[in-house]
């Protein structure tokens, strides 16, 4: 049976302007064709990552063949970070679902630029704790979310961070909100009537943002 959970409206860290340019900078350029591999759980975390461009899913592969995807990021979103600083393995395993350009940010990077880009550090700890402060509130409001409104919710967080066009599939979604693929189907298509979304291969356009906004922000 197939275990689903994530945290969709908790924005990753995330680079822009300076920084992100700081970064790709003085990064190493990786590229990586759809399906491939990133990182496993249980790797070292010596580092961590940025994407340039591509989308990767952050999940957990068990050995039953299940999987709990908790978060799929784009362009601009840092991932490893985490394990990086608590010193621990990686958590997740990433895997890249088109082909991707990632930026690897190393462990002697990382120390030079805390030691010598004060706002480096504080972008990173203002994004960490804020992290933190979002999985708390979305733990405790999630808990009895329709179908619908985890869907809603997950297209409307993904257009904000990302445009209207989302590198999707219908089985990513599904994954990604912790719902069966037909029940994902179901609320699509009403979507879809109701003239919010459109669906393509690969892909879901968000035609109404205002609309999904409306609906999104609905109680649960």
């Amino acid at each position: 049976m197939q275990r689903t959970y994530q945290l969709s409206e908790i924005a990753p860290t995330r680079a822009e302007g300076e920084l992100a340019a700081l970064l790709l900078r003085e990064g190493r350029r990786q590229r990586f064709s759809g399906g491939k591999l990133i990182q496993q759980q249980g790797d070292e975390g010596d580092g961590f990552w940025l994407i340039e461009s591509g989308t990767v899913s952050l999940c957990r592969f068990a050995a039953d063949g299940s999987v709990t995807v908790f978060a799929i990021l784009g362009a601009g979103d840092l991932f490893g970070e985490l394990a990086y600083f608590a010193g621990v393995s990686r958590q997740v395993d990433a895997i890249a679902d088109e082909d991707a350009v990632l930026v690897r940010i190393g462990g002697t990077l990382i120390e030079r630029l805390l030691t010598h880009e004060p706002n480096f550090a504080r972008w990173l700890l203002k994004s960490l704790a804020n992290q933190m402060r979002l999985a708390l509130d979305r733990i405790e409001r999630d808990r009895s979310l329709s179908a619908e409104l985890r869907i809603a919710r997950a297209l409307a967080d993904m257009t904000r961070r990302d445009g209207p066009v989302l590198s999707l599939t219908q089985q990513a979604l599904a994954e990604l909100v912790g719902v069966s693929r037909v029940t994902t189907g179901q609320v699509l298509r009403g979507l879809s009537a109701a003239g919010l979304v459109r669906q393509q291969y690969r892909r879901i356009v968000v035609i109404d943002t205002g609309g999904l906004e409306t609906l999104a922000k609905q109680p649960g």
